[in-house]
């Protein structure tokens, strides 16, 4: 099951770009407010038409600028969960999937509302559903479509916290045997990391490059990247030599991973992850010619979080911080006084 996406169109502030290729599992779209998530699953769905490219499911083209081709969003087969959910306010929630139906089966209908503790509310209104209810009935008009892709856009961010996480098992347990593509759009990483098999970030409208979603977290490439997974110590650079730098936020030389002189030309900032900041150097054990990187701070302040503490560390001769988080189980207590933190230089990741 093939599905590739590459197009543009100029938008307001930039120029969407997007080139995609996957299969079936679940793709998630990372990214912050208006840097043309949405806009990418409208221009699949048939919403939006791009101004050139090619969108094609399983050998069907779907759109092709060049040919002429732009499906209307009926014939494209793309299951598409608004945020909204779309549900026909006129309609019982029976009939809002029974109109989706190629061949209607009111007890197939009735199987599927049973299934999904929808059973009682068969008759009742889209007003009459609390906002859980809508996102089931929502996913079951979807499925009966039968859609050869499914385009999920922020499903549970009109959600309260409490039920999200109820509701995440609920759409992953519709979703289980769908064996299609998936494209999950969302600007929450801990949603992405629960739920996405591989990750793409849209930064600016435009698409990068489509990884394993533990490699995206562990190793972000871009400054974008870093603070979508939660890193935001990151700093601008100079190169000083082959494996050193200058942060310019920071005011600090830093030792970091050795790089060749090609590689100097791509990177231009790092990122420092809170948990790789430790407090005394003698806790880790270095590889062999790693450097320990210390750095003078001249004061701090201190969270408490669930399972570690969160510290501020304002860094000496400057008005800039760096976030450092500190495990409770190694650490029951933070130090009043902190002059020193330090980081592995092979632990800080250079970014495009």
């Amino acid at each position: 099951m093939s599905f590739i996406v590459k197009i543009k169109k100029q938008l307001a502030l930039y120029e969407l770009s997007v080139d995609l290729e996957t299969e079936a599992g679940i793709l998630a779209v990372i990214g912050g407010s208006g840097s043309g998530k949405s806009m990418t699953l409208k221009c699949i769905a048939g919403i939006e038409k791009p101004d050139s490219g090619f969108i094609s499911l399983n050998g069907k083209v779907l759109y092709d600028s060049s040919k002429k081709i732009n499906l209307p969003p009926q014939k494209r087969k793309v299951g598409y969960l608004f945020q909204e959910y779309a549900l026909f306010p006129t309609m019982t929630a029976a009939e809002n999937i029974s109109i989706v139906m190629k061949k209607k089966d009111p007890v197939q209908v009735q199987k599927w509302l049973e299934k999904y503790g929808l059973g009682d509310y068969a008759d009742s209104y889209p007003d009459h559903l609390s906002g859980g209810q809508k996102q089931r009935l929502a996913m079951i008009r979807m499925l009966a479509a039968e859609p050869q892709c499914i385009l999920l856009d922020e499903p549970f961010s009109a959600l309260d916290e409490h039920i999200k996480r109820k509701m995440e098992r609920e759409v992953m347990e519709m979703l289980h045997d769908f064996g299609k593509p998936i494209l999950f759009v969302s600007h929450n990483q801990e949603e992405v990391y629960r739920l996405a098999d591989r990750i793409g970030s849209m930064e600016n409208g435009r698409f990068s490059s489509i990884r394993e979603k533990r490699e995206f977290f562990a190793e972000p490439q871009t400054a974008g990247q870093a603070k979508m997974v939660g890193c935001n110590n990151i700093s601008k650079i100079d190169w000083i030599s082959k494996d050193q730098v200058y942060a310019k936020e920071w005011n600090l030389l830093l030792r970091v991973p050795s790089t060749e002189p090609e590689d100097r030309k791509r990177y231009r900032a790092i990122a420092i992850y809170p948990g790789d900041i430790t407090l005394y150097s003698e806790d880790a054990i270095l590889e062999e010619k790693q450097v320990r990187n210390k750095i003078s701070v001249k004061s701090c302040s201190t969270e408490e979080e669930l399972h570690s503490w969160a510290v501020s560390c304002q860094i000496d001769g400057t008005d800039a911080e760096l976030m450092m988080l500190l495990s409770k189980e190694k650490m029951p207590s933070v130090p009043e006084k902190i002059t020193e933190i330090f980081v592995d230089g092979g632990k800080i990741h250079l970014l495009q």
